[in-house]
């Protein structure tokens, strides 16, 4: 469990308890004096440990970890606590104001009034101030919105607990009916905030993002010069998380390395101007409309079946062109499959310009990677005579790290060596070039030949 999840379950803990003894305090005070302002503290504190049980739930499903029910989490339920305690209070300040209306028409203002009531009422008022400094501590830190809901509630409950006392002053003083209109300016006053923050939690279980953050989202991708199109921006706030997904159009000329490489840059800008973020990115190639072999290969390889592209070409005609090209599909696919799969095909090459005379698709059996047995220990004599023939190129004392592998009487063979660690890189590439050329017109046997040139 998080710092913050076991700081969030013991301010609930110790909310609780806050709550509770407000209750038995302000319950005891309520029946001596007949107030009806500090019987509606007693039942506003009552109710205050419905809302913080609620909080307290609500936050133990909301740490748990994203499952395939909940795919980002539970942090809704930190929402809908919220809603239900503001539905609480609003409920909780239309009775008070009913009771207290009616109090005043019927004129009803017995009270019984001593400096006992109001050093306990001071007292609670203590108490709450202490666990309202705490519960904003944590709302703030933690971006709590069950907590902010909470902090509202106590807020109020100290600006009513003040009121309360100013009625009962006045009605110290002979102005009974100030009891009941401190009720009635309490619950409006905690009526109007309980809807401003009820509207607040139904926008976010709607999934409502404010176009700002959006709208910083997009200023902060505009900084990355690799992302040529932004196809969608999507955000979603579960609990006090943003998951932010994009889909992105990439420069074309982008390795997948680089491509990795500028998710994480994205990633690590984007945190920074949204606080509380997590970033998916699905990246595609953004391709040259005057590259048509890139299109093409970009078109036919999201054909599932399709396992490689390759001998593209472009015919240029008098008016317009053709396009012929061969792929490779598995062995076990019918001819009824394949044509089914190369007509597909052809339909959206159609697409790429309305210049697209015909396609001519050549269907080729998926070729497998081809199986090399590694000789090199027992090769010793091959190498030598490899080296002695190199003799006048380069140093054969320089020549290192040979592999030798065969399969059906071939060879594929790769090593190192080093020359002048002046020499250009054209120098560098006839020479090998040349090295290469004259091993396998000295051994007829050898199909693959790299030689690697390092400096001396």
């Amino acid at each position: 469990m998080e710092a913050k999840d076991i700081a969030k379950r013991k301010l609930s803990i110790f909310s609780l308890a806050v709550s509770i003894f407000l209750v038995i305090i302000k319950t005891i005070v309520a029946y001596s004096s007949n107030s009806l302002g500090v019987y509606s503290e007693a039942l506003n504190n009552t109710l205050d440990i419905v809302t913080v049980l609620i909080t307290f739930f609500a936050i133990r499903i909301s740490i748990r970890p994203a499952d395939k029910d909940h795919p980002y989490g539970h942090g809704k339920y930190e929402n809908f606590s919220a809603f239900i305690e503001t539905v609480i209070i609003m409920l909780l300040c239309l009775f008070i104001i009913y009771k207290s209306i009616n109090r005043i028409i019927n004129r009803d203002y017995a009270l019984n009034i001593n400096i006992y009531i109001f050093a306990a009422l001071i007292f609670s008022i203590i108490i709450n101030l202490i666990r309202v400094f705490y519960i904003a501590k944590i709302a703030v830190k933690y971006n709590s919105i069950a907590f902010k809901a909470d902090l509202i509630n106590y807020a109020g409950d100290l600006i009513s607990s003040v009121i309360v006392i100013a009625g009962l002053v006045f009605a110290r003083f002979g102005m009974n009916i100030a009891d009941p209109i401190a009720s009635i300016i309490v619950s409006l006053i905690i009526l109007i905030f309980s809807i401003r923050l009820s509207f607040r939690t139904i926008r976010d279980l709607l999934g409502y993002i404010p176009v700002e953050i959006t709208e910083k989202a997009e200023k902060a991708l505009s900084g990355f010069q690799e992302i040529k199109k932004i196809n969608n921006i999507k955000i979603q706030e579960v609990g006090n998380i943003k998951f932010i997904n994009l889909d992105l159009s990439l420069n074309s000329s982008l390795h997948l390395s680089q491509v990795e490489e500028i998710k994480e840059k994205i990633k690590f800008g984007l945190s920074k101007e949204i606080a509380d973020c997590e970033i998916m990115i699905d990246t595609k190639s953004d391709l040259p409309e005057e590259n048509i072999e890139e299109v093409i290969k970009d078109i036919v390889l999201k054909e599932p079946k399709v396992k490689d592209i390759h001998n593209i070409s472009v015919n240029n005609l008098k008016e317009g062109f053709n396009i012929t090209l061969h792929i490779e599909l598995k062995k076990d696919i019918k001819l009824a499959e394949a044509e089914i799969i190369t007509k597909n095909i052809e339909d959206k090459l159609k697409n790429i310009s309305d210049e697209l005379n015909n396609t001519y698709i050549h269907i080729e059996v998926e070729n497998n990677p081809e199986e090399w047995t590694d000789i090199t220990n027992k090769s010793d004599r091959l190498i030598d005579e490899i080296k002695k023939s190199i003799s006048d190129y380069v140093d054969i004392r320089s020549c290192h790290n040979f592999a030798v592998l065969i399969k059906e009487a071939r060879y594929n063979i790769s090593f190192h060596c080093c020359l002048d660690k002046d020499m250009d890189i054209t120098s560098v590439h006839n020479m090998t070039t040349e090295m290469e050329n004259h091993i396998k017109t000295t051994f007829k046997n050898i199909d693959e030949l790299t030689i690697h040139a390092e400096p001396d």
